[in-house]
């Protein structure tokens, strides 16, 4: 109870402070999707998000990637939304879509595990439609009325032994700064999706020694 009126202070506050205005986060939910979710420690930097990187084990050594088709492991809230299953298909299909396109800036994506070949695998665990109605009006867009949100699971494997690479759950909404995606159904949604994919991508990168790390 605690916890949540603190969020929603902090949500308050998101019109008047600048750093926040990407939008308050909630706690993501496990679902099952994840081995294991004992070692994910909250990110230093970005709310919302836990991780999880093997200490043992470095991205950079990996220059393949099998991604798997991405799932639908909803949360209680997740399912409690009542996205249409058409459009739920929809969002599966476009953040796999992202995670590919962004891998192969630099990188091979393949279909075959082995020696160097790591296994990203994702699923979507919440999904909030954005209300363009409330996005409309600079009133109610300021104080975050009708934003959409989405949550996932994701991790990294190594695709011969199964070894956990890195893991990350996380739920974000969208901006409130966005002047398009406000007025699509689910184009905070995607929003957030399309961010997630580029966190990935930098993660890599950064375990290849190119720029910095946020996942």
């Amino acid at each position: 109870m605690i916890r949540n009126i603190k969020i929603a202070m902090a949500c308050l506050l998101v019109g008047l402070t600048p750093v926040l205005i990407l939008g308050c986060a909630t706690p993501a939910a496990q679902t099952g999707f994840l081995k294991d979710y004992s070692k994910l420690q909250p990110h230093p930097d970005i709310e919302g998000r836990h991780v999880y990187l093997n200490p043992n084990m470095n991205v950079g050594d990996y220059s393949k990637f099998i991604v798997d088709p991405v799932v639908l492991s909803l949360s209680k809230t997740g399912k409690e939304r009542g996205v249409d299953q058409e459009d739920l298909n929809e969002q599966v299909t476009f953040f796999h879509q992202q995670i590919v396109r962004n891998l192969e800036q630099g990188y091979r994506v393949v279909s075959s595990p082995g020696k160097g070949v790591a296994r990203v695998r994702v699923a979507i665990t919440d999904v909030e439609k954005t209300n363009p109605f409330l996005n409309i009006h600079p009133g109610t867009k300021l104080t975050g009325a009708g934003l959409g949100s989405a949550g996932m699971e994701a991790e990294i494997v190594d695709s011969v032994t199964g070894q956990t690479i890195a893991a990350a759950i996380d739920n974000q909404k969208g901006s409130r700064l966005s002047l398009t995606a406000g007025l699509k159904w689910f184009g905070h949604a995607q929003a957030v999706m399309e961010n997630w994919a580029e966190d990935l991508k930098k993660f890599i990168d950064k375990g290849h020694g190119k720029t910095s790390k946020k996942m």
